[in-house]
């Protein structure tokens, strides 16, 4: 827990208070636009500055996924389906397991390069094809 000063009354006051004990002022967390760096406030939806969707913690997809994390996970543990876990796909994390039980973790090696993949992808392209789509076992 941190202190911060309230916008209102300038008084210090605990970063995970919803409203200002002095004043009574609703607290705004202010994000930041993970495109063009603008600060916003916390329930801002779109950046003024440049039309971007601004998610609640400002630096993830609007599920909560990062690429990168998704992406180290299917490079170091991708034959374990990890990442399909990570990712909220259950049914293909189980289904990646059995796969690489049976090919001698050639499957392993394969994740690895998806998980390269992953990591290359711009935000919205991954959002796009890993976060917002609801395919059981989307491979590439």
């Amino acid at each position: 827990m941190a202190l911060t000063n309230c916008k209102e009354c300038g008084k210090e006051i605990s970063d995970s208070a919803s409203v200002c004990p002095h004043c009574g002022a609703p607290v705004i967390k202010d994000v930041f636009c993970r495109k063009c760096g603008t600060k916003v406030s916390e329930n801002t939806k779109f950046c003024p500055t440049c039309g971007e969707p601004v998610a609640a913690s400002g630096a993830v997809g609007e599920k909560g996924k990062d690429k990168l994390v998704a992406g180290l996970l299917a490079i170091f543990f991708g034959g374990l389906g990890i990442d399909y876990f990570y990712l909220g796909k259950t049914t293909a994390g189980v289904i990646c397991i059995v796969i690489s039980l049976f090919s001698c973790y050639l499957w392993g090696v394969l994740m690895f390069i998806k998980g390269i993949y992953m990591i290359t992808l711009t935000d919205e392209t991954f959002n796009e094809k890993y976060v917002d789509n609801d395919r059981t076992l989307p491979i590439f």
